[in-house]
């Protein structure tokens, strides 16, 4: 599931994500937005780009603000692509990337994603 909505109330609720459930954040992308409720942080799994930027203005801001989650318990992605032992543990639980967006992140995906593109004869590259 993905969210990107400007919405400044909880638009998911967490009685009604299912084990198993991975939900992509990305409209919270300041103070005061809120696409998902703080409770579906409660046991879930929680990534994010930068625990520091993603407390501040990332989706993570409302549970740390209620007290469901501690910014150490979010894992930073890069972390988890380092550690396997930081990423999902059991088939149903419910993970949570909050994206922020990190400049340097994006860049590196859009090469890639341009890189496999050329490799595999898809796409068309206009030239700006």
């Amino acid at each position: 599931m993905v969210t990107v909505t400007p919405s400044t109330k909880p638009l998911i609720q967490a009685d009604g994500v299912q084990p198993g459930t991975h939900l992509n954040a990305i409209g919270a992308d300041m103070e005061g937005k809120q696409e998902l409720d703080a409770k579906l942080f409660q046991g879930a799994q929680a990534y994010t780009d930068d625990v520091p930027q993603a407390s501040e203005v990332g989706e993570i801001q409302n549970p740390i603000k209620a007290g469901v989650i501690k910014p150490e318990q979010v894992v930073e992605i890069g972390n988890s692509l380092l550690d396997p032992t930081l990423g999902r543990h059991d088939a149903n639980a419910i993970t949570i990337f909050d994206s922020t967006g990190i400049a340097l992140q994006d860049l590196a995906a859009a090469n890639l994603a341009f890189v496999r593109a050329k490799e595999q004869g898809v796409g068309t590259q206009v030239d700006l």
